[in-house]
């Protein structure tokens, strides 16, 4: 035996592991303790507050709100329209990350603005404006059964009516197939772009919890999980492959429309019924193309699925949609946002690569009509998609 080795058998392995990471603690409470750069800071401090939830009830407003800027925050005071008002407050003090309660007694009026601003103890004043006052939807039996409603009338029935095209899909030639292939490519692509953008904007709303690191870690966290799941299904041949591929479609589309389901119940928590409606109508309208998606891969199939088999895909890719808008109606944050957009990124880009490899594996040459059917998913996508921006 060496003598580097006799000394490396007097400590125990797990000894070793815990010494570096022990020594980075030491160093990182030296470091926030003693604050050595702290004094050579002569600007004011970074006050920023986040409104996380504001809950409207008769004569009344309650504000979640957390420190999510680098330095402490007091609040000193509260502006409504310009007036100052008195509040409740759990606790004014907020270090950072700090979450709290803020209570108003104060008698809005449905449909007019509200600004409200709280007055830091520097004297900096951070707004948050409700565009149209109304009554925050209540956690009750009646107004879970209307959310779920709207899920079902947003995600589960207009990809129920997509999955109708497979008897014609069945019927038609392979070039015809492969043209439907290329467009839930397209489709799938303007999905992805849309879904990066909406999770992107709420990461920064959740810069405190750095919200595009949890952007980025749902993303790849869903490519690996999805690999997985498609080695499993090989493995165990559950499915045929053009079946195994629809279940993957419906999977990536099932988490966009998870996303969708949050805006719609985020948008009629904060008051905004008209969004909501316009919100509804668009992605009812936006998702029946989904549908014909999810069928693509099972036009070259020998043997037609079971309706089981057509039930399976239309929940994995509608029911969704009903617990996104249960979360944004009741319990919607930015950061968990960020999170659910980041699956549902990363859920299509791998969907998107499955069906790329397997067409590229096809023994007949891809043709324009290839293109064309990815690009007509692009216009489609973008023309129903504006429904939604309406």
């Amino acid at each position: 035996m060496t003598t580097a080795t006799a000394r490396s058998a007097r400590f125990p392995l797990w000894v070793g592991a815990l010494l570096p990471l022990v020594l980075v603690g030491i160093l990182t409470a030296l470091l926030l303790g003693l604050d050595p750069i702290g004094d050579l800071r002569p600007t004011p401090p970074v006050e920023s507050v986040a409104f996380e939830r504001v809950t409207l009830e008769r004569d009344s407003i309650e504000l979640k709100i957390r420190n999510d800027g680098p330095d402490p925050v007091t609040i000193a005071q509260v502006l409504v329209n310009e007036a100052y008002w008195d509040y409740e407050i759990d606790d004014r003090e907020l270090g950072r990350l700090e979450r709290t309660s803020l209570r108003l007694a104060y008698p809005w009026e449905e449909g007019l603005p509200v600004v409200i601003g709280l007055v830091t103890e520097t004297g900096v004043v951070i707004d948050h404006e409700i565009e149209a006052a109304a009554l925050t939807p209540q956690a009750d039996v009646s107004t879970v059964g209307v959310y779920a409603l709207l899920g079902v009338y947003i995600g589960v029935i207009p990809v129920a009516v997509g999955l109708l095209w497979f008897p014609a899909l069945a019927r038609a030639a392979r070039k015809w197939v492969l043209f439907f292939l290329a467009f839930t490519v397209g489709l799938l692509a303007f999905l992805l772009v849309d879904t990066v953008a909406e999770g992107l904007e709420l990461a920064t709303d959740a810069a405190a919890f750095d919200g595009l690191g949890l952007f980025a870690i749902g993303s790849i966290g869903a490519v690996l999980g999805l690999v997985a799941l498609e080695s499993f299904m090989e493995r165990r041949r559950a499915a045929s492959t053009g079946l195994r591929v629809a279940y993957l479609i419906a999977m990536g589309i099932g988490l966009h429309n998870l996303g969708e389901g949050l805006a719609v119940g985020s948008a009629i928590a904060a008051g905004e019924l008209a969004l909501g409606t316009f919100l509804v109508l668009g992605f009812a309208l936006h998702n029946t193309t989904e549908g014909l998606a999810i069928v693509a891969p099972l036009g070259g199939e020998q043997e037609r699925p079971s309706l089981w088999h057509f039930a399976g895909l239309g929940a994995v890719a509608g029911a969704p949609t009903i617990l996104g808008a249960w979360l944004g109606g009741f319990a919607f944050s930015p950061s968990w946002g960020a999170v659910f957009f980041g699956v549902a990124a990363g859920a299509i880009a791998q969907v998107i690569w499955v069906i790329g490899r397997n067409m590229r594996t096809d023994k007949e040459p891809l043709s324009g009509l290839v293109a064309a059917g990815f690009m007509f998913g692009l216009v489609i996508m973008y023309l129903t998609g504006l429904f939604v921006a309406a």
